[in-house]
């Protein structure tokens, strides 16, 4: 799979839509090069690049707290 289909069945979680984070037309139309200012959204599209880049979770830990803590 490539990093867009995974965002992609991501974004087709039903939670995110209930919770508020996105709503269903957004989640329809939003691509993985697209910044959202979404946390969540965000926060995903790094463990994704991490993992299709074969980083460590430690490198990826490390990116998302540096994500969190601006």
């Amino acid at each position: 799979m490539t990093k867009e289909e995974i965002y992609k069945c991501f974004l087709e979680d039903p939670l995110l839509i209930e919770k508020g984070y996105i709503t269903p037309v957004k989640a329809k139309s939003l691509k993985f090069h697209e910044r959202t200012g979404i946390k969540l959204l965000e926060v995903t599209k790094l463990a994704i690049t991490g993992q299709a880049d074969d980083e460590t979770q430690g490198i990826i830990v490390n990116k998302i707290g540096r994500y969190l803590n601006k």
